[in-house]
């Protein structure tokens, strides 16, 4: 007569030549009861230097919002500073294979990428640049002989790039006859003036007369 124990394995190995995997898999979960095996220790490992020991969630997030807090208070002069939009213009000088200022930058390829380079808005940001740096200094200049030489340089530079190119272009615009290049120098003369007008509202901005009045 068989024991008890060769029983069961004669019929573990019959049930694992008649079950695939998956059934094998679910008749053992099937013996197994869960509720009757021990609990999981719940161990975790304490170490005498951990800032968090004893700190619920809570406590922890409060006490790093507060740490972010004071050390943002060294910086709150800096965050007066209003951001400003960077200029995404690239410029690309034109190059061929052979010259020293040639790179991947200069290849066709890069190119067909990113939109063509207007110069002539580039060279307009720049000038309109340059009316800042002087109202500025204009603005920080103390003696007034000072304030007028950079007041002239201003107005120099207002009439070499926009000035006298308006009254070329109203003198050729009274002359023409052609009604379609009279229609084309009148949308210059209403650009030029919007550059001078713009010149003009960035000076009064930066350079009031009234500045150091109050």
């Amino acid at each position: 007569m068989t024991s008890s124990e060769e029983v069961s394995t004669m019929v573990i190995a019959d049930f694992v030549k008649n079950e695939s995997q998956e059934g094998i898999t679910a008749q053992v979960d099937s013996w197994i009861a869960f509720e009757e095996l021990p609990t999981r220790a719940g161990l975790k490992v304490l170490r005498k230097n951990d800032p968090n020991d004893g700190l619920t969630d809570d406590e922890i997030q409060e006490r790093n919002e507060f740490i972010q807090w004071y050390l943002m208070q060294g910086f709150q002069v800096l965050l007066l500073i209003p951001t400003q939009t960077p200029n995404q213009d690239f410029f690309i000088p034109d190059c061929t294979v052979s010259d020293d200022a040639y790179s991947a930058f200069n290849t066709v390829d890069f190119q067909r990428m990113n939109r063509p380079f207007n110069k002539y808005e580039y060279a307009v940001r720049k000038i309109l640049e340059r009316v800042k740096d002087m109202a500025i200094l204009y603005s920080c200049s103390s003696s007034p002989e000072d304030k007028a030489k950079v007041e002239q340089r201003y107005l120099l530079l207002v009439d070499l790039e926009f000035r006298e190119r308006l009254l070329e272009t109203c003198k050729r615009c009274r002359e023409t006859q052609d009604v379609q290049r009279k229609m084309a120098l009148k949308r210059r003369i209403g650009e030029l003036n919007g550059r001078i007008m713009d010149c003009k509202r960035i000076w009064e901005r930066y350079a009031p007369d009234d500045r150091w009045d109050d």
